[in-house]
C-alpha cells in the first residue's frame, strides 16, 4: 500500500507541475497574441537595397554597352599597320621592277655586244 500511496503522491505532483506549465503557456500565448511584429523598417531596407542594386546593374550595363561601342569600331589591323604594309609592297614592287629593267637592258647590252663581236670577226 505504501508504494501505491507513493506513486498517487508523485502522480498528483506530476499533475500539478503539468497544470502550472500549462498556466504558463497561456500566459506566454496570451502575450505573443498582444504583441504585433513591425517589419516597416526591414521593408525599408530592402527596398533601399533594391534600388541600390538597381542603380549598380544600370552602371554596369552603361559600362558594357560603352565597351561593346569600342569593340565595334576596333578593326582587327590597325590603320597605320595597314598604311606601313601598303608602301612596303609600293616600294617593293618599283625595286622589283627597277632591278628587272636593268636586268632587260644588261640582256640588250650583251646581245649588242656580242653581235659587234660577230660582226668583228
Amino acid at each position: 500500500m505504501k508504494k501505491l500511496d507513493d506513486i498517487m503522491e508523485l502522480l498528483t505532483d506530476e499533475i500539478n507541475e503539468f497544470q502550472n506549465s500549462i498556466k504558463k503557456l497561456e500566459g506566454l500565448s496570451k502575450g505573443l497574441n498582444k504583441v504585433k511584429v513591425d517589419t516597416s523598417k526591414l521593408e525599408y531596407l530592402l527596398k533601399e537595397h533594391l534600388r541600390n542594386q538597381e542603380s549598380i546593374q544600370s552602371q554596369n550595363k552603361r559600362t558594357l554597352n560603352g565597351i561593346n561601342r569600342k569593340l565595334q569600331r576596333v578593326k582587327l589591323i590597325p590603320k597605320w599597320l595597314l598604311v606601313l604594309f601598303l608602301s612596303l609592297l609600293i616600294i617593293l614592287s618599283m625595286v622589283i621592277g627597277y632591278l628587272s629593267f636593268q636586268v632587260v637592258q644588261l640582256n640588250k647590252k650583251e646581245k649588242a655586244v656580242a653581235m659587234k663581236e660577230k660582226v668583228e670577226l
